[in-house]
């Protein structure tokens, strides 16, 4: 861990401390929210080689959800009529 996570996850942990011995408390609830959005702003993974998406669509190219219908829907038939 390095020092700027520790930092945030020490920001979040007196967040959460403070929250849960006051939950009423607004401004408590308010600063373990920011606290937690700061977490995950800061460990949202990252893509380091903007070309890897185009790679990868290239090889696996994005399916329309339209066409995976049919078919669920038709697993989800034989799977409902097993159960009967």
């Amino acid at each position: 861990m390095d020092d700027q996570a520790a930092i945030l996850a020490r920001r979040v942990a007196l967040a959460a401390s403070a929250w849960f011995n006051a939950p009423a408390d607004v401004e408590a609830y308010r600063r373990l929210a920011a606290a937690v959005g700061e977490w995950n702003t800061y460990a949202a993974p990252q893509l380091v080689d903007d070309d890897l998406l185009d790679e990868l669509a290239d090889q696996h190219p994005p399916t329309p959800l339209g066409d995976a219908v049919p078919d669920l829907e038709a697993a989800l038939r034989r799977a409902a009529r097993r159960m009967l």
